[in-house]
């Protein structure tokens, strides 16, 4: 629910933005040390941990993804806490969105009952781990908005302001949306995580110096997915950047991420 601040887990915060820089995100023990640390210190008595592998995550292979999760499993047990994990692949961008407010402005549209069916999918089965509800209860949360109002009350529980979940894209907007078109019609073959995800440090939506600010509009929305059939001309996604400059330096780079099987 939230984040490192000036108050909250400075040590924390700034060790991360010094991974962010030199390279030592993916290094297992760095992630098992600042995971477990701030979900053990919640007093849990349950824990399911979403554990990526492919081309857009830190561990490139299912078998790195699986030592990984065996890892913070073992912590977690001893702590007496009861952990669960999923495996899940990462060759592509979860959902529709990547950046900031994009990927915000995405789950809110998941907890109204609506959103991409990859990301529903993987909410309900992460929700599956660690509730005592069965799935068709949990599906239902989702689409009457019991799992909406919910996440409001925990918002204003916070202090936080909930008013301005709906309107994120709004308050977070880029002066700059620009589509990439296909070049010729046919399937997407491949749309690759981690390339995007380059794409979208490049745009602002992360840190590549520690003392970089992150930029909550930047990114990129209504991504297609592997297998869908799309038309010469069509949008393959729209790229939402601060500057032309930004738009052009991502674009070559988003070409050589898609690629479209006539």
């Amino acid at each position: 629910m939230i984040g490192q601040t000036a108050d909250i887990c400075p040590a924390d915060k700034k060790l991360y933005a010094l991974r962010d820089v030199t390279g030592t995100i993916p290094s297992p023990p760095l992630i098992v040390a600042s995971i477990m640390s701030k979900k053990l210190a919640e007093n849990l008595d349950r824990l399911v941990l979403d554990v990526k592998f492919g081309t857009g995550a830190f561990m490139k292979t299912r078998k790195e993804a699986k030592q990984l999760a065996a890892s913070m499993t073992k912590v977690g047990k001893s702590m007496g806490v009861k952990v669960s994990h999923l495996l899940s692949p990462m060759d592509e961008p979860l959902g529709r969105a990547v950046g900031n407010a994009l990927e915000v402005a995405e789950c809110v549209e998941i907890l109204q009952g609506r959103g991409p069916s990859d990301t529903v999918n993987l909410v309900l089965d992460l929700a599956e781990q660690v509730s005592t509800a069965p799935r068709a209860t949990l599906e239902r949360w989702l689409t009457d908005g019991t799992a909406w109002r919910k996440f409001i009350s925990l918002v204003y529980a916070q202090d936080g302001d909930a008013s301005s979940l709906e309107k994120i894209t709004e308050i977070h907007r880029a002066p700059i949306v620009h589509p990439l078109l296909a070049q010729a019609a046919g399937t997407v073959k491949k749309m690759d995580a981690g390339t995007i995800g380059r794409a979208s440090l490049f745009l602002g939506g992360g840190r590549q110096t520690a003392d970089d600010t992150v930029d909550f509009a930047v990114g990129l929305s209504a991504i297609k997915k592997i297998g869908e059939r799309v038309e010469a001309q069509e949008p393959l996604l729209f790229v939402h950047a601060r500057t032309d400059q930004a738009m052009l330096t991502v674009l070559p780079l988003l070409e050589e991420a898609v690629q479209i099987e006539q």
